[in-house]
């Protein structure tokens, strides 16, 4: 495999790569803000809810090693002119097969928790996190980095 070949099966990957969605970032309700970094805030915790959510991969990874993989199949394929769009064709192939074997392979759910804390000044602090630890119903609880902590 020469120079020319290796370069055009890597830039097509990547590009296939560049190519995947990005997840979209929730965004917040009405009336809802988000604190100031390094804040911390002292209150009770009045709720925490269970919350089932969807987990999914990128498939980058999964574009670039199949974009490789089908590039060098490609390539065993034909000659001159032919072998070159084989080449291309299979990394194209195998980009999109990679990206889809990969975000099956890491797709799930994942219980995370809404903690809803009545801060000390009258406000309701949500945060969602993955790790509750001890943290229960009425404990006081200190909220920081969108975490709430038992204090």
């Amino acid at each position: 495999m020469n120079g020319k070949t290796l370069s055009a099966i890597a830039a097509t990957a990547f590009a296939l790569a560049a190519c995947a969605p990005r997840p979209p970032a929730a965004p917040l309700p009405p009336g809802v803000s988000q604190a100031p970094a390094g804040s911390m805030f002292f209150g009770r915790v009045e709720s925490i809810e269970p919350i089932a959510q969807q987990t999914s991969s990128s498939g980058v990874l999964g574009t670039v090693i199949g974009g490789v993989a089908g590039g060098v199949l490609g390539n065993q394929i034909g000659g001159g002119t032919g072998r070159t769009l084989a080449t291309i064709g299979g990394a194209v192939a195998g980009g999109v097969a990679g990206n889809q074997l990969e975000r099956r392979a890491n797709s799930g759910t994942e219980t995370l928790y809404r903690v809803n804390v009545r801060l000390d000044d009258g406000r309701l602090a949500t945060v969602t996190q993955r790790n509750l630890g001890p943290l229960r119903v009425g404990d006081r609880a200190q909220v920081a980095n969108d975490m709430a902590t038992p204090y």
